[in-house]
């Protein structure tokens, strides 16, 4: 018997002219740096156990200054390739190869669910 492993959920063949959407809430830190903030679980009773005990319901995902940028220029109105074009005039040569860089981003955060992508020439999500 056979048994075949599941990839990761990480889209493939991302175009850059697609329109990340957050799926997240996220807080700004003092330093204008950005966290999201993902529930630690989806259950209700967990839920409600966690928020019983008086912990923190959220995990809180730290992104560095390259990834707050992008995170705040992708705000559902601007396509990867505008928000790479942003961040290159931003930084100059501090980031190098923006666009491959804020692809591979988006990319990642698809693949955990963080952002879905909407086509410009659809209405309907991707990822």
């Amino acid at each position: 018997m056979i048994i075949k492993a599941q990839p990761p959920r990480r889209p493939t063949g991302i175009d850059a002219a697609w329109i990340p959407q957050r799926t997240l809430d996220w807080k700004e830190n003092e330093d204008g740096s950005v966290f999201l903030l993902k529930e630690k679980f989806r259950n209700h009773f967990m839920k409600w156990l966690v928020q019983k005990a008086g912990k923190n319901q959220f995990f809180r995902i730290h992104l560095d200054r390259f990834g707050t940028r992008a995170w705040k220029l992708a705000d559902g109105s601007r396509s990867i390739r505008e928000i790479a074009e942003a961040m290159q005039t931003e930084f100059g040569d501090e980031l190098s190869q923006a666009p491959e860089r804020v692809n591979i981003f988006f990319g990642q955060l698809a693949g955990s669910r963080f952002v879905v992508f909407q086509r410009p020439d659809m209405n309907g999500n991707v990822g």
